[in-house]
């Protein structure tokens, strides 16, 4: 049965009965954009939401449904910003991992791995990423980029900085910094706001750690 998913939308979701409604990316009975993004929304007024920690958002994570930032709105209209499911192909992978080597023993700082993938092709940018203490942010910036097929690295190197931008990267402030507020933070997906004012849903996956 289509589930009814509306600007009505129950508030009092369960993170399972909410995965169902939200990332049911292959199934005829998906959602329409519209009404994914009435429920984000429900779903981000309705919960204030708790501190987020590094750990709670730690592991590997498709890119399953996004909105386009207020800029991005304004340029190409209703189309991106009423929202969109991603395919598959390409397959857009982000993991959030503990900084090991961090000096500084801090539960709050990490790494970033964001990946898109068409078969064995892959593109990846990584960074530091901060937990920022009492609130729901997590700050984030991209300073290495590389391009591999299989297990042939065809070319890596830094971008925005590169080891500096690493190096001061917790020392800069909030708002040099891009980052995502999570409103809801669950085992098997996650959703934030961007600083750009889009929206985006991830779901938890098990096959495949980037690196």
């Amino acid at each position: 049965m289509t589930p009814n998913l509306t600007p009505n939308l129950d508030l009092n979701l369960t993170p399972d009965r909410a995965v169902a409604l939200l990332a049911r990316v292959t199934t005829a009975d998906r959602p329409t954009p519209p009404e994914v993004v009435a429920a984000m929304r429900a779903i981000e007024r309705s919960h204030p939401g708790e501190p987020v920690a590094l750990a709670d958002v730690l592991g590997t994570w498709r890119l399953a449904f996004v909105t386009g930032t207020k800029k991005a709105r304004k340029r190409a209209g209703k189309a991106i910003g009423a929202g969109r499911y991603l395919a598959a192909i390409p397959k857009i992978t982000l993991v959030y991992c503990a900084d090991a080597g961090s000096d500084s023993g801090s539960t709050s700082l990490g790494r970033a791995v964001n990946t898109v993938a068409i078969g064995a092709l892959k593109l990846t940018v990584t960074g530091p990423i901060e937990a920022i203490a009492g609130k729901r942010i997590l700050a984030f910036d991209f300073t290495r980029w590389s391009v591999t097929i299989g297990s042939w690295v065809v070319y890596r190197g830094e971008i925005g900085g590169g080891a500096a931008s690493d190096a001061t990267f917790a020392d800069r402030p909030l708002k040099e910094r891009p980052f995502f507020n999570y409103f809801w933070v669950s085992d098997t997906a996650i959703a934030a706001r961007g600083k750009g004012g889009g929206l985006a849903l991830w779901v938890r996956i098990d096959d495949e750690v980037s690196s």
